[in-house]
């Protein structure tokens, strides 16, 4: 099974901009017209979408952070990640939290551990020396998409993606709780 990257990529296009158009999505992505338009439709048949005359507009975050989340866990069961158990206030210039990791950093959660971090390939050797002393949490770290860097803000020193991403990676993690929910709530509210 080939991990659906691509298809995150566009999800989170999605969840970021809120509308865009398929000419938009398929200069940015390369991809082709009928792979795009099957996952749009996907969306629209969803209730996360609607797609008009080459427009597409998200109408249910929600629902689209939900599809987001099965394609996450579908991602993580491919794409392996390296665990280092490390402490985050020594990774934090370099890598951005995400999942359970992020949830810690916004309070939500009591520790970091089997959170989703992501880092740069050429950063790994660092990673690599903090995380052979063993200390610390068990954190997950993922190299294969880079974008993530594009769309981080900082919060209390550490570097995060926007929400919907976070909750999509919790839910990849196979989190689902109240925590969750009151994200989630949240999201639809900014709408």
């Amino acid at each position: 099974m080939k991990a659906p990257i691509v298809k995150e990529k566009i999800l989170r296009e999605l969840a970021f901009k809120g509308s865009t158009s398929v000419r938009e999505l398929l200069a940015q992505f390369g991809v082709n017209r009928p792979y795009l338009y099957r996952i749009l439709r996907s969306l629209e048949s969803e209730g996360a979408i609607v797609l008009e005359m080459g427009k597409i507009r998200v109408v249910d975050k929600k629902s689209l952070i939900y599809v987001w989340g099965t394609e996450k866990r579908k991602i993580f069961r491919v794409v392996k990640g390296v665990t280092y158990k490390v402490r985050p206030k020594k990774v934090r210039d370099f890598v951005v939290f995400s999942g359970t990791s992020a949830l810690w950093v916004l309070g939500k959660v009591l520790e970091p551990s089997f959170g989703t971090a992501y880092i740069k390939k050429e950063d790994f050797e660092r990673l690599r020396q903090i995380g052979i002393k063993r200390e610390g949490y068990p954190i997950k770290f993922y190299s294969y998409d880079e974008d993530v860097f594009y769309y981080v803000k900082s919060i209390r020193g550490y570097m995060l993606p926007p929400v919907e991403q976070i909750i999509a990676d919790a839910l990849g993690e196979g989190m689902y709780t109240r925590v969750i929910e009151e994200l989630l709530e949240d999201v639809e509210w900014m709408m």
